[in-house]
């Protein structure tokens, strides 16, 4: 029939699309961190900004090529849905297979910048559920001063001998970070020209809403690289950069992508019809889901610094109940 086999095509198409930023973000994250390994930046703090930048570069081109394209739900629905899913989806996955040892000095300062950071657009979205590029000119100054508050905190105590040392031997790096990124240019704007359209037309296919497919399916994809990440920080019991990662990739897809794509083109959140009323999805279920995980992520990261399997299991339960919901609820796309 020719519906399923559409409908095949698109999710190959998606997986291709999967494939090709994936592996255009590796050839930057590698350069990413050994520049900063040569700068001498702590794990926690490599894995919050700049692995996080590398990982994030799916989401980002995903999410800009959507907005470039018209299509709001695809952008909002993209850095959202991978928020989620980096909580709930991997990091509890990753506590369930091995207890995170969590160090309370990076993780903290860095905690609850995400519970700020999903706390500001959340009171964002409140004030303008139209969209506005207000939105991106505050969730970009947040994140200016953010990062210029982890950099200064990371740099402190070195030695002046320590900073010419890792200035020269990160000379090399740059250049060949410049060019993996300019090599990978290409396969990161094909693979998000190929998933925006393919989870455009699986989604009409589906007679579902493209704000689900992206949640779902869009941004369960582009969170793949936060994915082999986490995966391979946990492996090599280097946990601290796991969990930085999916703390610092948040606050970029917050901030950054959002951020960036409200200043091209305002984003409204979409209005669907819910027991017989319009509301906006996103502000009245996606948001405070989003919110609620990352508190939990603070809550259970400062207690008893880790992360235990119970804690994992909480976090998989929430999300795994929030997709659940999102196609019992939100996934006709006329509604």
């Amino acid at each position: 029939m020719l519906g399923p086999m559409e409908a095949l095509s698109y999710l190959i198409g998606l997986g291709a699309g999967v494939a090709i930023l994936v592996k255009s973000a590796d050839w930057f994250t590698d350069a990413a961190v050994d520049m900063a390994r040569r700068f001498r930046i702590p794990e926690i703090v490599i894995g919050a900004t700049l692995v996080s930048l590398a990982t994030t570069l799916p989401e980002f081109a995903v999410s800009f090529m959507a907005t470039l394209q018209g299509q709001p739900d695809m952008a909002i629905g993209n850095a959202l849905g991978s928020t989620i899913c980096n909580i709930g989806l991997i990091l509890g996955v990753c506590a369930l297979v091995a207890p995170m040892q969590v160090r309370r000095e990076g993780f903290l300062s860095n905690g609850i910048a995400l519970v700020t950071f999903a706390g500001v657009f959340g009171v964002m979205g409140y004030a303008f559920p139209d969209g506005s590029r207000v939105v991106g000119i505050v969730m970009l100054a947040c994140l200016g001063a953010h990062l210029a508050g982890t950099l200064r905190a990371s740099l402190q105590g070195r030695s002046k001998a320590d900073e010419e040392r890792a200035v020269e031997a990160a000379v090399a790096t740059v250049h060949r970070m410049a060019l993996l990124f300019i090599v990978g240019a290409a396969g990161i704007i094909l693979g998000s020209k190929v998933m925006v359209y393919c989870g455009e037309h699986l989604a009409r296919l589906m007679g579902v809403s493209e704000l689900v497919i992206a949640l779902t399916l869009v941004a369960l994809g582009t969170s793949t690289p936060e994915l082999a990440v986490s995966v391979a920080g946990v492996l090599k019991k280097r946990r601290s950069l796991a969990i930085g990662n999916i703390i610092g990739a948040n606050i970029l897809d917050l901030a950054w992508v959002i951020g960036v794509c409200s200043i091209i083109r305002p984003l409204p959140m979409r209005e669907t019809i819910l027991w017989g009323r319009s509301v906006h999805q996103s502000l009245v279920f996606d948001i405070p889901v989003m919110l609620l995980l990352s508190a939990l992520l603070l809550v259970f990261g400062f207690t008893d610094e880790r992360l235990t399997r119970r804690e994992g299991a909480v976090l998989f339960a929430v999300y795994a109940a929030y997709i659940t919901t999102l196609f019992v609820l939100f996934s006709p796309a006329g509604g």
